[in-house]
C-alpha cells in the first residue's frame, strides 16, 4: 500500500473515532445533573457510605450472572458455528488453518464457562471476556482476508453487547480498541492489504459503524440500569422520610437474625408509633403532618449508630434495628429517641406542631427468635405504651411478674439524659 493511502487510512480512522468521543461526550454533558446509574446512590439512611466510583467495564445490567454467561455462551458458540460453515462453504482463507482456530476457539469458550465460574474473576470478567473476543474476531479477520471478510459483524456483535454491560467510558475505550484491532487486521501483510479509495472508504465506514453501535448500546444500557437504579431504590426506601422502606427493613431483620444465630451476640428491635398525629393532619393539614413525618427520620438519623437499620414501618409507624445491642443499650437509644422527638417544634402560622413518641421494645432471643415474633410483640408493647398514657418506653416481657402486666414498662425520665449522650457515644 502506498504511505499516502496508509497515512489516509490512519486520518480517517482517527477522525472517526473523534466523532464517536464527540457523541459520547454530548450525551455525557447532556446527562450532567442527573442520577448517574453507574454510581452507587448517596445514601440518605444513616447507614449509607459514599457510593463506589464509576468502574470502567461493569456488569450493571439487571441480567444476573448466570444468565450473562448463558448469553455469552450461546452468542459465541453460534457465532463459531456459523464461521465454521461459512469457511466451509465458500473456502475462505487457508480452510484446514481457519477450521482448527475455529475449533480451538469453541473448546476454549466451554472450557472457560466451567473452568472460571460465575463468581471467579469478579468485575473483571467483562473486560478479560472482552479483550480475549476482540483478539478472537482480529486473528480470523486476518485468515480470512482481513478487509474482504466477511466475519467484520464479529467486532459489531461484540461491541453491541458489551457496550450495553460498559460502564463510565468503558464504551468509549471499547470501540476505540476495536477499531485499532480492525484496522490491525487488515493491514497485516498476510492479508490483501487496501489499496483503493474504495476500499478504505469501507473501512472507515466499518469503524464508524463500531462506534455508532456502541454509542447506541451505551446510551441504552445506561438508561436501562438508571431505571433499574431507580426501582431499587424505591423498593428499598421510603420515599417521603428517605428512610428504609417495609421490604428492606425485614430482610435486614432476617439476615441480623442469622447473624446473630451465629454469632451468639444478641440484638434490639424497636418499634414506635406518632402520638397525635392524625390530630395534628385534622388540624394543620397533611402536609404539615408531612413535614412533621420528615423531621422525625431526621431525628432518627441523627440518634442511631451507622450499622444500625431505620425504617418507616407505615403511616406514622417507625422501626429500629439496633444490632449487637443488649437490653440496657436499646432502652437508653429508646428513651433518647423518646426525648428527642418530644423536642420537636416545627412552626405552622403562629402555633406550634408537637409530637411523641410510645416505643415498644424487644430483644434478641429472650423477647422471640423470629422475624414474626418480634415484630408481633413490638406491637404489643408499643400499644401497651399508648394505652399508659404515651410518650414512654415499654418493653415486652415474655414471663411477666403477676401484677405487672402482660409488659414491663420504662417508667419516663429514669434514664438521665447526660448517662443517656455517654452511653450513645460510647456505642458509635
Amino acid at each position: 500500500m502506498p504511505i499516502e493511502q496508509l497515512a489516509l487510512l490512519f486520518l480517517v480512522v482517527i477522525a472517526a473515532n473523534l466523532l464517536v468521543l464527540l457523541a459520547l461526550y454530548l450525551a455525557w454533558r447532556g446527562r450532567r445533573g442527573q442520577t448517574d446509574p453507574d454510581r452507587q446512590p448517596q445514601m440518605t439512611q444513616s447507614a449509607g457510605a459514599a457510593g463506589a466510583s464509576s468502574r470502567l467495564l461493569a456488569n450493571a445490567s439487571a441480567l444476573s450472572p448466570q444468565l450473562y454467561q448463558r448469553v455469552v455462551r450461546v452468542a459465541s458458540l453460534m457465532f463459531i458455528l456459523a464461521a465454521m460453515v461459512d469457511v466451509q462453504l465458500t473456502a475462505t482463507g487457508p480452510v484446514t488453518v481457519t477450521m482448527i482456530f475455529l475449533a480451538v476457539g469453541a473448546i476454549a469458550i466451554v472450557l472457560s464457562q466451567e473452568i472460571l465460574p460465575v463468581g471467579r474473576l469478579g468485575r473483571w470478567r467483562l473486560p478479560f471476556e472482552a479483550a480475549a473476543a476482540i483478539v478472537f474476531v482480529t486473528v480470523l479477520l486476518i485468515l480470512t482476508g482481513g478487509s474482504t471478510s466477511p466475519f467484520f459483524f464479529g467486532y459489531i456483535l461484540l461491541v453491541g453487547a458489551a457496550s450495553l454491560w460498559a460502564s463510565g467510558f468503558g464504551a468509549l475505550l471499547l470501540a476505540v480498541t476495536t477499531s485499532l484491532a480492525y484496522l490491525i487486521g487488515v493491514l497485516v501483510p498476510l492479508n490483501s492489504a487496501p489499496s483503493t479509495l474504495a476500499d478504505i472508504g469501507r473501512i472507515a465506514f466499518n469503524v464508524i459503524a463500531l462506534g455508532l453501535v456502541a454509542y447506541v448500546s451505551a446510551i441504552v444500557g445506561r438508561e436501562q440500569r438508571r431505571a433499574r437504579e431507580e426501582a431499587l431504590r424505591l423498593s428499598r426506601y421510603d420515599s417521603l422520610t428517605g428512610l428504609h422502606s417495609r421490604d428492606f427493613f425485614t430482610a435486614e431483620l432476617e439476615q441480623e437474625i442469622l447473624r446473630a444465630a451465629r454469632s451468639g451476640r444478641a440484638f434490639a428491635l424497636l418499634m414506635f408509633d406518632l402520638d397525635g398525629l392524625k390530630a395534628a393532619n385534622d388540624r394543620f393539614g397533611h402536609a404539615s403532618g408531612d413535614t412533621l413525618l420528615r423531621a422525625v427520620a431526621d431525628t432518627l438519623r441523627g440518634d442511631i449508630r451507622v450499622t444500625d437499620v431505620a425504617a418507616r414501618w407505615g403511616g406514622d409507624e417507625f422501626v429500629l434495628l439496633l444490632p449487637e445491642t443488649d437490653l440496657t443499650g436499646a432502652m437508653l437509644v429508646a428513651d433518647k429517641v423518646r426525648i428527642d422527638v418530644g423536642r420537636l417544634a416545627l412552626p405552622h402560622n403562629g402555633l406550634v406542631i408537637r409530637t411523641s413518641a410510645s416505643i415498644g421494645l424487644v430483644t434478641y432471643p429472650d423477647d422471640g427468635k423470629s422475624s414474626t415474633e418480634l415484630m408481633r410483640r413490638a406491637d404489643i408493647a408499643m400499644y401497651e405504651a399508648k394505652r399508659r398514657g404515651r410518650d414512654q418506653v415499654v418493653r415486652f416481657a415474655r414471663e411477666p411478674k403477676q401484677d405487672a402486666g402482660p409488659v414491663a414498662a420504662m417508667p419516663i425520665g429514669v434514664v438521665d439524659a447526660t448517662i443517656v449522650e455517654e452511653v450513645l457515644r460510647e456505642r458509635r
